[in-house]
């Protein structure tokens, strides 16, 4: 005897088709049109508050089609496993949960005991300079092999 799972309820999505006689050409569930009107609205607001864009076609076009594709990207992670109130509350949790924290000596290069750190400049020796001929010349001399 075999017995079938009951999870064969929840598979079927419970979507609008559009009115009778009148079938829309594309299969969305309920809560996709939620979701775009949610969407759509924001994109909007941002578009004319924030941005300050003029109302012209355009900006309507686009914003209509960012929401279709922001509406696709949601949907996509929500089924009858995780509705959208549970992907909702992940994601809240995910920006607000702990995070570590990196502790890092800023402006400290790297501090040697062996390099004596003293508060003046120290003089050059007399006795090593050579001031004959120009830099590069002197330059030269202690490139060349002998």
């Amino acid at each position: 005897m075999l017995a079938e799972p009951d999870d064969e309820i929840y598979r079927v999505n419970p979507v609008w088709l559009g009115p009778p006689r009148a079938t829309l050409p594309w299969r969305a569930r309920y809560v996709a049109y939620g979701v775009w009107m949610a969407a759509f609205l924001a994109i909007f607001t941002i578009a004319r508050l924030v941005l300050l864009l003029p109302l012209t076609i355009w900006v309507v076009a686009w914003s209509l089609v960012l929401a279709t594709v922001l509406t696709r990207l949601i949907c996509r992670r929500i089924d009858f496993e995780k509705p959208l109130s549970c992907v909702l509350s992940a994601f809240g949790s995910e920006l607000a949960g702990p995070r570590r924290h990196h502790e890092r000596a800023r402006g400290v290069v790297g501090l040697s005991v062996r390099v004596p750190i003293r508060p003046t400049r120290p003089r050059p020796r007399r006795g090593n300079r050579r001031s004959t001929g120009s830099p590069t010349e002197a330059h030269h001399r202690e490139r060349t092999p002998r």
